[in-house]
């Protein structure tokens, strides 16, 4: 406590990582026994169970997709056929404990009487619904309070097979006292009271050899889900029988090919040894020819090859070609100076009778050059 106020201290409790909930895993031995139960550590809090639950999942999602196919279908056989004991197991706990054998004396009617009661109850509207849970005990509570001013009943059971219709027939029956006239379109029941009618007390109108409500839903979802699975096993089989046999006839095929590999290896060598000279041959033929093309050629080109051809050639490879446009030029040994800039300005300064005139660097550079091509032909 400060000054009379008392601090808490607040503990923050963060899920572990992934690979801390795969070590609490991890099977602990008890007195060094191999085969000793496996001792997982309790996981706290509510993050941690769903964190492992989803590594979980995500193992078996990777470890299947790991598997070939007939291991595939051999992991939902064996799932199946799991689930199928379970579910046994399951409808034997939630059958009621008493056992559900009743006294049952049906009365014997004539042909006149089962007759009128018939058309009496197909023309009558009361009615009673079997649903998914099937026979419970409001079933036959309700039966009986219709027969406390009706002597006909209508049992409309639309959610189960014709084979179970009447067996559902036969056990109401025998809860009810009352006598099955008929099964008029496949789903309705059409039963009689019975000549010497009393109402029975309430324990047995809602007999208890019968379920509850909730535990016929629940006995309802254990037979729909027994039925998918009786449903899917012989299909699983069939599957699975089909791929070993496509299996068998793959290997047949392949040891039957390899016999024939085996048993023709010398022919198919010797054939091919043969084709393989026969390319031989024509690859030195085609070689020898081509070699004689090419000598004839050689030799043609070396007639018709001339010594001017090819002195005029390295002439005109040496000769530079700004020379043919000098050559125009008259030559003048007699009296022409060496400078042919002087030449030029003297030559011009006679002609116009005035003062020589000027040349720029553009002008020099071009007088320059003339001049010396000038003098390498005097030289020559």
């Amino acid at each position: 406590p400060v000054h009379g106020i008392k601090l808490w201290t607040a503990w923050i409790h963060s899920t572990p990582p992934l690979g801390s909930v795969n070590q609490s895993e991890t099977a602990v031995p008890v007195d060094g026994a191999s085969n000793a139960n496996v001792k997982r550590k309790k996981l706290k809090g509510k993050r941690a169970v769903v964190r492992w639950l989803k590594y979980f999942r995500w193992k078996k999602k990777k470890d299947y997709e790991r598997m070939t196919s007939e291991e595939k279908i051999l992991y939902k056989l064996t799932k199946a056929r799991r689930k199928e004991e379970r579910l046994i197991t399951a409808l034997k706990k939630i059958e009621p404990s008493e056992s559900s054998e009743a006294t049952h004396d049906p009365e014997i009617l004539t042909p006149e009487e089962h007759f009128f009661f018939l058309k009496m109850g197909i023309k009558c509207k009361n009615y009673v619904p079997v649903g998914r849970r099937g026979i419970y005990q409001g079933v036959i509570l309700n039966m009986h309070l219709h027969w406390k001013k009706h002597q006909t009943l209508q049992v409309i059971v639309k959610t189960f097979p014709p084979d179970e219709v009447k067996e559902i027939a036969t056990e109401l029956a025998r809860l009810s006292g009352g006598i099955v006239l008929d099964i008029h379109q496949g789903n309705t029941i059409i039963m009689y009271r019975g000549k010497n009618y009393v109402q029975p007390p309430t324990e047995i109108m809602s007999p208890r050899v019968t379920l509850p409500r909730k535990k016929a839903l629940d006995k309802s979802k254990y037979k729909d889900a027994l039925r998918g699975v009786r449903r899917q096993i012989p299909r699983l089989e069939q599957e699975l029988d089909l791929l070993r046999v496509q299996e068998a006839d793959e290997a047949r095929i392949a040891d039957t090919e390899n016999e024939s590999l085996s048993s023709g290896p010398l022919e198919g060598s010797s054939k091919l040894k043969q084709l393989l000279d026969d390319a031989k041959e024509t690859y030195n033929d085609d070689s020898d020819t081509d070699d004689e093309m090419i000598s004839d050629s050689e030799d043609l080109s070396d007639i018709f090859e001339t010594d001017s051809g090819t002195e005029m050639d390295e002439e005109k490879d040496e000769r530079p070609l700004y020379l043919d446009q000098f050559e125009k030029f008259p030559v003048q040994d007699d009296g022409e100076p060496e400078d042919f800039e002087e030449y030029l300005k003297k030559a011009s300064g006679d002609s116009k009778g005035g003062d020589s005139p000027t040349f720029d660097e553009v002008d020099r550079m071009f007088i320059r050059a003339a001049s010396l091509l000038r003098k390498n032909r005097r030289h020559n």
